[in-house]
């Protein structure tokens, strides 16, 4: 991913990387070793079944395809960031840092990016 903002902290930081890590932690966990389905998919039910409940991560009408994972990913981190985040010494203050764009990698030499 991609930030940016207008001035750096104290610290000479925009953003302190082990916050924003933190923040993100949980959710970007869920799309790894998982299995990402359509909603409409008929064998859905099975694979739920199936599976743990935190293995299935599904996409609400739409594809799981790279770019709408990138899409989901960067709305997440785009509201935490303009929302802010505080975990202990840890904190991201609201608004100060932007999202510019997503990128998710599905080989080395293959990726999608989202950005708004």
């Amino acid at each position: 991913m991609v930030v940016a903002g207008e001035s750096l902290d104290e610290n000479g930081m925009l953003v302190d990387f082990k916050a924003l890590k933190l923040a993100l932690a949980e959710h970007l966990d869920r799309y790894d070793h998982s299995i990402a389905v359509n909603s409409a998919d008929p064998f859905l039910p099975a694979l739920q079944a199936h599976f743990p409940e935190q293995a299935t991560v599904v996409f609400e009408n739409e594809e799981p395809s790279t770019e709408n994972i990138a899409k989901q990913i960067y709305g997440y981190v785009a509201r935490v960031l303009l929302e802010g985040f505080v975990e202990g010494p840890y904190q991201i203050l609201p608004g100060k840092v932007f999202l510019e764009r997503v990128r998710v990698t599905e080989t080395p030499a293959t990726w999608a990016e989202y950005s708004e």
